[in-house]
Protein backbone atom coordinates (compact mmCIF):
# COMPACT_ATOMS: atom_id res chain seq x y z
CA UNK A 1 0.00 0.00 0.00
CA UNK A 2 1.45 3.60 -0.69
CA UNK A 3 -0.15 6.41 1.06
CA UNK A 4 0.96 9.91 1.53
CA UNK A 5 2.21 11.20 4.91
CA UNK A 6 0.21 13.96 5.05
CA UNK A 7 -3.05 11.77 4.63
CA UNK A 8 -1.88 9.40 7.49
CA UNK A 9 -1.37 12.37 9.68
CA UNK A 10 -4.73 13.63 8.95
CA UNK A 11 -6.57 10.36 9.90
CA UNK A 12 -4.60 9.94 13.20
CA UNK A 13 -5.16 13.61 14.38
CA UNK A 14 -8.67 12.93 13.68
CA UNK A 15 -8.30 9.61 15.56
CA UNK A 16 -6.38 10.86 18.68
CA UNK A 17 -8.69 13.95 18.74
CA UNK A 18 -11.49 12.39 20.83
CA UNK A 19 -9.08 11.97 22.98
CA UNK A 20 -8.44 15.15 23.31
CA UNK A 21 -11.40 15.98 26.63
CA UNK A 22 -9.52 13.07 29.10
CA UNK A 23 -8.82 14.80 32.00
CA UNK A 24 -5.43 15.15 33.90
CA UNK A 25 -6.67 12.38 36.27
CA UNK A 26 -7.66 10.22 32.90
CA UNK A 27 -4.02 10.30 31.76
CA UNK A 28 -1.75 9.97 34.61
CA UNK A 29 -0.14 6.61 34.77
CA UNK A 30 2.51 4.64 36.57
CA UNK A 31 3.65 1.30 36.07
CA UNK A 32 0.75 -0.26 38.49
CA UNK A 33 -1.74 1.95 36.98
CA UNK A 34 -1.06 0.90 33.32
CA UNK A 35 -0.45 -2.74 33.87
CA UNK A 36 -3.92 -3.00 36.10
CA UNK A 37 -5.34 -1.72 32.38
CA UNK A 38 -3.95 -4.64 30.42
CA UNK A 39 -6.77 -6.75 32.39
CA UNK A 40 -9.78 -4.45 32.53
CA UNK A 41 -12.92 -5.36 30.36
CA UNK A 42 -13.89 -2.11 29.40
CA UNK A 43 -10.20 -0.40 28.45
CA UNK A 44 -8.89 -0.42 24.62
CA UNK A 45 -6.23 -2.76 26.02
CA UNK A 46 -7.82 -5.85 26.90
CA UNK A 47 -8.38 -7.30 23.74
CA UNK A 48 -4.63 -7.71 23.15
CA UNK A 49 -3.81 -8.38 26.85
CA UNK A 50 -1.95 -11.79 26.59
CA UNK A 51 -0.04 -9.34 23.48
CA UNK A 52 0.77 -6.45 26.04
CA UNK A 53 1.55 -8.69 29.10
CA UNK A 54 4.57 -10.33 27.68
CA UNK A 55 5.39 -6.79 25.93
CA UNK A 56 5.39 -5.15 29.35
CA UNK A 57 7.57 -8.09 30.75
CA UNK A 58 10.11 -8.22 28.01
CA UNK A 59 10.29 -4.02 28.58
CA UNK A 60 11.24 -4.46 31.59
CA UNK A 61 13.38 -7.80 32.22
CA UNK A 62 16.35 -4.92 31.93
CA UNK A 63 16.34 -2.14 34.24
CA UNK A 64 15.15 0.88 32.70
CA UNK A 65 16.39 3.53 35.62
CA UNK A 66 18.92 6.44 33.82
CA UNK A 67 17.78 4.55 30.39
CA UNK A 68 17.62 7.01 27.08
CA UNK A 69 14.58 5.72 25.74
CA UNK A 70 11.78 6.34 22.68
CA UNK A 71 8.59 5.58 22.52
CA UNK A 72 8.60 4.78 18.51
CA UNK A 73 4.71 5.54 16.80
CA UNK A 74 3.77 6.43 20.10
CA UNK A 75 0.18 7.56 19.94
CA UNK A 76 -1.36 8.88 23.04
CA UNK A 77 2.29 8.08 24.70
CA UNK A 78 1.19 4.99 27.32
CA UNK A 79 4.37 3.02 26.89
CA UNK A 80 7.01 6.26 26.72
CA UNK A 81 5.45 7.66 29.99
CA UNK A 82 5.07 4.28 31.95
CA UNK A 83 8.71 3.94 30.93
CA UNK A 84 9.68 7.63 32.46
CA UNK A 85 7.86 6.78 35.57
CA UNK A 86 10.31 4.07 36.25
CA UNK A 87 13.20 6.73 35.72
CA UNK A 88 13.92 6.45 32.49
CA UNK A 89 14.45 9.85 29.79
CA UNK A 90 12.16 9.33 27.04
CA UNK A 91 11.35 11.04 23.92
CA UNK A 92 8.33 10.30 22.33
CA UNK A 93 7.59 10.17 18.55
CA UNK A 94 4.35 10.04 16.55
CA UNK A 95 3.57 11.25 13.41
CA UNK A 96 0.30 12.90 14.81
CA UNK A 97 0.80 16.07 16.85
CA UNK A 98 -2.48 15.96 18.03
CA UNK A 99 -1.86 12.18 19.82
CA UNK A 100 1.64 14.26 20.59
CA UNK A 101 0.24 17.04 22.97
CA UNK A 102 -2.17 14.32 25.04
CA UNK A 103 0.88 12.46 25.16
CA UNK A 104 3.21 15.40 26.73
CA UNK A 105 0.07 15.98 28.89
CA UNK A 106 -0.04 12.37 29.98
CA UNK A 107 3.61 13.10 31.20
CA UNK A 108 2.69 16.09 33.23
CA UNK A 109 -0.43 14.68 34.51
CA UNK A 110 2.29 11.95 35.99
CA UNK A 111 4.81 13.87 37.39
CA UNK A 112 7.31 13.16 34.66
CA UNK A 113 6.94 16.22 32.78
CA UNK A 114 10.33 16.76 32.63
CA UNK A 115 11.90 13.10 31.76
CA UNK A 116 9.99 13.30 28.58
CA UNK A 117 9.95 15.28 24.74
CA UNK A 118 7.75 15.09 22.45
CA UNK A 119 8.40 14.90 18.50
CA UNK A 120 5.53 15.27 15.66
CA UNK A 121 7.20 14.39 12.49
CA UNK A 122 6.83 10.67 9.91
CA UNK A 123 9.45 8.09 10.80
CA UNK A 124 11.11 8.69 7.62
CA UNK A 125 13.29 11.32 9.34
CA UNK A 126 14.93 11.13 12.63
CA UNK A 127 17.74 14.17 12.05
CA UNK A 128 15.60 15.34 15.54
CA UNK A 129 18.13 12.83 17.15
CA UNK A 130 21.79 11.62 17.27
CA UNK A 131 23.23 8.46 15.77
CA UNK A 132 23.54 6.03 18.69
CA UNK A 133 21.14 7.96 20.91
CA UNK A 134 18.94 5.31 22.49
CA UNK A 135 19.53 2.43 24.74
CA UNK A 136 15.94 1.16 24.15
CA UNK A 137 13.40 1.87 21.50
CA UNK A 138 10.13 0.49 22.44
CA UNK A 139 7.05 0.03 19.36
CA UNK A 140 3.48 -1.18 19.95
CA UNK A 141 1.57 -2.10 16.96
CA UNK A 142 3.37 0.44 14.77
CA UNK A 143 6.42 -0.19 13.28
CA UNK A 144 4.32 -1.99 10.54
CA UNK A 145 2.64 1.53 9.57
CA UNK A 146 6.57 2.95 9.30
CA UNK A 147 8.23 0.15 7.26
CA UNK A 148 6.49 1.47 3.93
CA UNK A 149 7.78 5.20 4.21
CA UNK A 150 11.66 5.13 2.81
CA UNK A 151 14.52 5.54 5.08
CA UNK A 152 12.22 4.58 7.94
CA UNK A 153 14.48 1.32 8.70
CA UNK A 154 17.78 2.51 8.14
CA UNK A 155 16.74 5.79 10.32
CA UNK A 156 15.46 3.25 13.53
CA UNK A 157 18.86 1.62 13.59
CA UNK A 158 20.71 4.64 13.50
CA UNK A 159 19.41 5.89 16.52
CA UNK A 160 19.96 2.51 18.68
CA UNK A 161 23.57 2.45 19.81
CA UNK A 162 25.12 -0.93 19.65
CA UNK A 163 24.22 -3.03 22.28
CA UNK A 164 20.95 -1.34 22.47
CA UNK A 165 17.18 -2.88 22.52
CA UNK A 166 14.23 -2.79 19.98
CA UNK A 167 11.18 -4.43 21.83
CA UNK A 168 8.21 -4.77 19.91
CA UNK A 169 4.78 -5.65 20.15
CA UNK A 170 2.89 -6.26 16.95
CA UNK A 171 0.65 -8.53 15.03
CA UNK A 172 2.10 -11.87 13.47
CA UNK A 173 1.60 -12.52 9.17
CA UNK A 174 2.73 -15.77 8.77
CA UNK A 175 -0.47 -17.51 8.31
CA UNK A 176 -2.15 -17.07 5.07
CA UNK A 177 -5.61 -17.69 6.16
CA UNK A 178 -5.20 -15.11 9.31
CA UNK A 179 -3.84 -12.61 6.80
CA UNK A 180 -6.87 -13.03 4.45
CA UNK A 181 -8.78 -12.88 7.28
CA UNK A 182 -7.45 -9.64 8.16
CA UNK A 183 -7.75 -8.22 4.38
CA UNK A 184 -11.31 -9.41 3.99
CA UNK A 185 -12.50 -7.58 7.69
CA UNK A 186 -10.24 -4.50 6.53
CA UNK A 187 -12.27 -4.18 2.78
CA UNK A 188 -15.65 -5.27 4.80
CA UNK A 189 -15.33 -2.59 7.33
CA UNK A 190 -14.40 0.12 5.03
CA UNK A 191 -10.93 0.90 6.72
CA UNK A 192 -9.58 3.94 5.32
CA UNK A 193 -6.25 4.05 3.27
CA UNK A 194 -5.22 6.40 5.81
CA UNK A 195 -5.21 3.99 8.62
CA UNK A 196 -1.94 2.44 7.10
CA UNK A 197 -2.55 -1.21 7.64
CA UNK A 198 -1.77 -2.58 4.31
CA UNK A 199 1.18 -3.97 5.61
CA UNK A 200 1.41 -6.94 8.37
CA UNK A 201 4.28 -7.74 9.99
CA UNK A 202 5.96 -10.88 9.48
CA UNK A 203 9.02 -13.23 8.74
CA UNK A 204 9.82 -10.68 5.94
CA UNK A 205 9.81 -8.10 8.86
CA UNK A 206 12.32 -10.39 10.84
CA UNK A 207 14.51 -11.02 8.14
CA UNK A 208 14.88 -7.27 7.94
CA UNK A 209 15.72 -6.85 11.51
CA UNK A 210 18.41 -9.84 11.56
CA UNK A 211 20.55 -7.96 8.37
CA UNK A 212 21.21 -4.97 11.21
CA UNK A 213 20.98 -6.60 14.40
CA UNK A 214 22.85 -9.35 16.05
CA UNK A 215 20.46 -11.17 17.84
CA UNK A 216 16.86 -11.27 17.24
CA UNK A 217 13.97 -13.11 19.20
CA UNK A 218 10.57 -13.54 18.03
CA UNK A 219 7.99 -14.73 20.44
CA UNK A 220 4.56 -15.59 18.90
CA UNK A 221 1.04 -15.77 20.63
CA UNK A 222 -2.18 -15.84 19.90
CA UNK A 223 -3.50 -18.79 17.90
CA UNK A 224 -7.18 -19.80 18.53
CA UNK A 225 -6.92 -16.61 20.59
CA UNK A 226 -7.19 -14.71 17.13
CA UNK A 227 -11.25 -15.31 17.49
CA UNK A 228 -10.65 -12.45 19.89
CA UNK A 229 -12.01 -10.17 16.84
CA UNK A 230 -15.21 -11.89 16.73
CA UNK A 231 -15.58 -10.28 20.13
CA UNK A 232 -14.79 -6.66 19.82
CA UNK A 233 -16.50 -4.75 22.02
CA UNK A 234 -18.68 -7.22 24.47
CA UNK A 235 -15.68 -8.16 26.88
CA UNK A 236 -17.50 -6.50 29.46
CA UNK A 237 -19.73 -9.40 29.18
CA UNK A 238 -19.12 -12.02 31.05
CA UNK A 239 -20.02 -14.59 28.50
CA UNK A 240 -17.02 -12.83 26.04
CA UNK A 241 -14.84 -12.82 28.86
CA UNK A 242 -15.43 -16.47 29.46
CA UNK A 243 -15.21 -17.00 25.67
CA UNK A 244 -11.79 -15.51 25.24
CA UNK A 245 -10.41 -17.19 28.26
CA UNK A 246 -11.57 -20.39 26.95
CA UNK A 247 -9.63 -19.40 23.42
CA UNK A 248 -6.31 -18.56 25.71
CA UNK A 249 -6.33 -21.69 27.55
CA UNK A 250 -6.55 -23.93 24.45
CA UNK A 251 -3.76 -22.13 22.81
CA UNK A 252 -1.54 -22.55 26.33
CA UNK A 253 -2.30 -26.42 25.58
CA UNK A 254 -1.55 -26.14 21.88
CA UNK A 255 1.59 -24.19 21.87
CA UNK A 256 2.93 -26.49 24.81
CA UNK A 257 2.01 -29.65 22.96
CA UNK A 258 2.98 -28.81 19.51
CA UNK A 259 5.62 -25.59 19.35
CA UNK A 260 5.81 -25.52 15.34
CA UNK A 261 2.13 -24.38 15.55
CA UNK A 262 3.30 -20.98 16.42
CA UNK A 263 4.26 -20.00 13.42
CA UNK A 264 0.24 -19.90 12.80
CA UNK A 265 -0.41 -17.78 15.35
CA UNK A 266 -1.41 -14.00 14.85
CA UNK A 267 0.72 -11.77 17.55
CA UNK A 268 4.33 -11.98 18.65
CA UNK A 269 6.42 -10.05 20.34
CA UNK A 270 9.88 -9.52 19.14
CA UNK A 271 13.25 -8.26 21.00
CA UNK A 272 16.24 -7.44 18.99
CA UNK A 273 19.89 -6.37 20.53
CA UNK A 274 21.55 -4.26 18.09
Amino acid sequence: MSIEVDAERRFYDSVYAERGAASDDDLRLSRAIFHAEFDRPGSGFFERRRLYHRAFERLFEEPVEGVRALDYGCGTGEWGVVLATEGADVALLDLSSTAMEIGLRRARASGVGDRVSGHARDASDLSCFADNEFDLVFACAAIHHTLKYPNAFDEVVRVIRPGGRLVLAEGWGANPLLNAARRLRWSLSGEPEEAGEGLIFGPWAVELLRSKFAQVEVEPLSCFAMGKRLLRGRFEQSWARAALGAMEAADRALLSALPPMKRFCGECVVVAHR
